[in-house]
């Protein structure tokens, strides 16, 4: 999943980085021709996602009048839609369908230690990159790039690279908040090793370097996603007698850590966590304008929500009418939309930076509700199976939905694949439970 540095395949759209996914549409072409395609018709949440999918539609036909008119860097309105929806069928219907006929074939057990450990193979590459990457952007290591760094080239669909100006560490994916999503993806996985592994101490090893990664990315919504993830998994534990001696030890390791850095560094703590609350600011030096065009775009967003309540603008096509919304407060002195989002030369769409926003002038309040219903089974069957069950499979998708659930204020894009296996996980384990029974 992590690797996406390259130049991409751009007839893919906004998949066109994506490597993964030649592999999941190419397994998907495989089980259409082997006419053994399965769907979980036994799942209440499958069917909520159907009928959010027919809705997308339906909303975008009772605008037909004002899409047809809509034209705006060089796509019109009706273009727009056919390639949203179909960039909305990849994610939510094609890549969970394609996960679930896998996933059938095995025992759930070795499935989630199979998932497991190929992120964990992943997540080994990843570090090595970062490592190196740190010294050269933090410390000036320059000469490691082209005796080591380099070699990555070799992996594939990786292109060695850094960033010396913004000095923020993305590793073998294409930018940092690609790697903080991707960090926020594995999190769970790897605090999984705490339940299973029978060593005392190096079972601790991967979370913590997930969090320490996190950190040092530079990515401030992933570090304080993945503190929360890191918090839910804490609670989850606690409700366990099974678990109560670990959860013992997490909790009195933690305080005694905390306890440490205040009493040595407490002057610099508070200095970070001052620094990075005023970095959300439209007035901060480094951040000052991504602020501005994430919260003029959002706030764009929001007006047209309230002038199309009901049924929204159509599915993909809020951008024709957040155009001419942005406030001024966003746009002024702000480069990105000058030769950005509203450059008619650009033809890439400005992104909705918050996907429920999206959803909401898009669809509508009709829309929005049934994708959070949608999100509503999913966080019931987590509780279910963690209280009833106290199942490890439970555990990790409980922390990596409330993970996804939070990244999706930043981000408008169904395009997150740990979210998709994740369903698909929930999807098979009910199947069997069924054909158990």
């Amino acid at each position: 999943m992590p690797f996406n540095s390259w130049e991409g395949i751009p007839l893919l759209g906004e998949y066109y980085r994506d490597s993964c996914v030649l592999f999941f549409l190419t397994a998907f072409v495989v089980l259409i021709f082997k006419k053994k395609l399965n769907l979980p018709l036994h799942s209440p949440i499958f069917y909520t996602l159907v009928v959010f999918l027919i809705w997308t539609v339906i909303s975008t036909l009772l605008n037909t009048d004002s899409v047809s008119q809509y034209f705006f860097k060089q796509t019109s309105g009706s273009v727009r839609f056919l390639r949203q929806f179909l960039s909305l069928i990849i994610a939510a219907f094609i890549l969970p369908i394609t996960f679930y006929n896998c996933f059938l074939h095995f025992e759930t057990k070795k499935l989630i230690f199979k998932i497991r450990r190929v992120i964990y193979y992943s997540f080994v590459v990843v570090i090595m990159y970062s490592i190196i990457e740190v010294l050269i952007v933090k410390f000036n290591l320059t000469f490691l790039k082209t005796s080591i760094l380099n070699l990555f080239d070799y992996f594939p669909f990786v292109d060695a690279k850094i960033d010396p100006r913004l000095a923020r560490i993305s590793s073998v994916t294409f930018e940092p908040p690609a790697l903080g999503t991707y960090l926020i993806t594995i999190f769970s996985w790897m605090c999984s090793y705490i339940i299973t592994s029978k060593n005392s101490y190096s079972k601790f090893i991967p979370p913590i370097l997930v969090i320490v990664l996190a950190f040092i990315s530079g990515s401030r919504a992933a570090f304080f996603i993945i503190l929360i993830q890191a918090f839910v998994f804490v609670i989850g534990i606690s409700q366990s007698r099974e678990y109560s001696k670990l959860f013992s030890k997490i909790v009195t390791a933690l305080v005694i850590i905390i306890s440490i850095s205040f009493i040595v560094s407490a002057p610099k703590l508070v200095n970070y966590v001052s620094n990075e609350v005023q970095s959300f600011k439209l007035d901060d030096e480094d951040h000052s304008l991504s602020n501005k065009s994430r919260f003029g775009i959002q706030y764009a967003m929001y007006k047209v929500f309230l002038e199309n309540p009901i049924t929204g603008t159509g599915y993909g096509q809020q951008a024709f009418e957040s155009r001419s919304k942005y406030p001024n407060w966003a746009k002024r002195n702000n480069w990105e939309f000058r030769l950005k989002y509203l450059n008619q030369n650009n033809k890439r769409f400005p992104p909705g930076y918050n996907l429920y926003l999206r959803l909401a002038s898009e669809t509508g309040i009709i829309g929005v509700g049934i994708f959070l219903l949608f999100l509503l089974y999913i966080l019931i069957w987590c509780y279910n199976n963690i209280k009833h069950n106290n199942n490890l499979l439970g555990m990790i998708v409980l922390i990596s939905i409330v993970g996804f659930l939070l990244n999706w204020l930043k981000m408008d894009t169904f395009r997150i694949y740990g979210f998709w296996i994740c369903l698909a996980l929930i999807f098979s384990v009910t199947q069997k439970k069924l054909n158990h029974e």
